[in-house]
């Protein structure tokens, strides 16, 4: 499905800036309640079947043995626990549970591995290793085959699908944005998003309260090179990114200023690279609402992560991505206000971004 087309369908702008989260876009769909579906990872036998949260997920009961034989879920909402179906066969060997301290702790990924359980038999997931906010769980089986994972930020884990009958064949997830997963509890310190209105071509930002943060989200990305901010401005007009094969060396922006005058920042990281990309909005009507983009460890950075991609959304259109979507999924709080200002960290790379929001 194109990406244009999974964007009509999000009704919460959040779940927009979301759909970078793929590396394949025929891996992922919308679902319902602005969920997304990633995955299944795994083969291809077993029957389909999926199970959403009703509430939230407190416990999952995996059994296993030299693969996964069988998952199931506990649900609690508000108290009321339901329990799903046994994904899987009767057999096993060993059965762990995992108890999800809600809401002070979430799932937030999942990795693991594949391959076949007889030399001519079908692949089933032969490893999963769950991973929450806090802590890590497993792996549970035996870690061998393919391997799969979902490098992810900014989003909770709110059910699962794929497909079993002897065995888990396959297993994939349905991932929200954070602040939409979490804003349902008292306990969260996320507030939920404000919607957007959207038509058929445009996305339109109303209402906006100025009310500038010191400090806006981020930066994402690494800790290397040195802190640089730009402080905050009426609007951004321009933006140079400068990318290489597999990293972005460098960003700078031209901002509209408080006194209408324009001003250019500092060169952020060095020259190199093969191909720098200038983004021009339509400036007045045309502002900077969310970015996204990827970031990952470069060899030759002595191994510290830097920004490997970069997207920018407008209130009319999406530009990028800049640089390959390959390492850990980023995005900036979307909701009624624009991007005023940058701040990051960089050296001889961009390591790392984030923005000054205007509500």
């Amino acid at each position: 499905m194109a990406e244009t087309a999974l964007a009509k369908r999000c009704s919460r702008a959040e779940a927009l800036c979301a759909i970078m989260l793929s590396q394949g876009c025929s891996a992922l769909s919308i679902e319902v309640d602005d969920s997304i579906s990633l995955g299944p990872w795994g083969g291809a036998g077993g029957n389909n079947w999926t199970h959403m949260a009703n509430g939230y997920i407190k416990q999952i009961v995996i059994v296993h043995g030299l693969g996964i034989d069988s998952i199931l879920f506990k649900n609690d909402n508000k108290g009321v626990v339901d329990y799903s179906k046994r994904f899987g066969g009767a057999g096993g060997t060993r059965t762990d549970k995992i108890e999800i301290d809600w809401p002070h702790e979430y799932l937030t990924t999942i990795s693991g591995s594949c391959s076949n359980y007889t030399p001519n038999g079908a692949v089933v997931v032969r490893s999963p290793l769950i991973i929450t906010n806090r802590t890590k769980y497993g792996p549970f089986g035996v870690e061998t085959g393919t391997s799969f994972s979902l490098p992810m930020e900014g989003g909770v884990i709110v059910g699962f699908h794929g497909r079993s009958a002897n065995f888990l064949d396959a297993i994939g997830v349905y991932v929200k944005p954070t602040s939409l997963a979490l804003a349902s509890s008292k306990h969260s310190p996320i507030v939920e998003a404000p919607s957007i209105e959207e038509d058929s071509n445009n996305i339109e930002i109303t209402s906006v309260v100025k009310e500038v943060l010191p400090r806006g989200p981020g930066p994402w990305g690494g800790r290397g090179g040195k802190p640089w901010d730009d402080g905050v401005f009426s609007a951004i007009k321009q933006i140079y990114v400068c990318k290489g094969e597999d990293v972005i060396y460098s960003i700078q922006f031209e901002y509209h200023g408080r006194n209408q005058e324009s001003v250019w920042s500092q060169k952020h990281g060095r020259s190199g690279g093969d191909t720098t990309n200038r983004i021009k909005l339509d400036f007045p009507t045309e502002f900077l609402i969310c970015i996204t983009g990827f970031h990952g460890p470069i060899d030759r950075n002595e191994s510290f992560d830097s920004i490997r991609s970069l997207s920018f959304y407008t209130n009319k259109r999406k530009y990028g991505p800049f640089g390959d979507e390959i390492g850990i999924f980023f995005t900036s709080t979307l909701s009624k206000g624009k991007v005023v200002g940058f701040h990051g960290r960089s050296g001889v790379y961009l390591d790392a971004v984030g923005v000054h929001m205007e509500y």
